[in-house]
């Protein structure tokens, strides 16, 4: 956090009083497959944002979620969500047919 203290509080405090909905979680997912590219495996993503910015000691924590949101949207569309994705293939494997 880069921001003064007063404003980590005043950020701290209006997060804890969202409630998150089913939008917010699709956007936290799609965040989590963005490439420059296209989309791309979530956890490729993840660890390039690991290796660009560092890990701290809640990295694991959130790999969850983020992989949680992963499991709670294929089972709200009965498959797995890289088969609705264009791109994933090439860009997470840098292989173009």
């Amino acid at each position: 956090w880069d921001g003064a203290g007063k404003e980590f509080t005043l950020v701290g405090t209006y997060l804890s009083g969202l409630e998150y909905v089913g939008y917010d979680r699709l956007l936290q997912l799609c965040d989590a497959l963005a490439w420059p590219s296209g989309f791309v495996m979530i956890e490729k993503r993840l660890v390039d944002v690991a290796l660009r910015l560092g890990i701290n000691t809640m990295t694991v924590e959130k790999w969850r979620a983020f992989l949680e949101l992963q499991r709670y949207f294929e089972k709200a569309i009965g498959r797995s969500i890289y088969s609705v994705l264009p791109g994933v293939v090439e860009n997470t494997f840098g292989f173009t047919p």
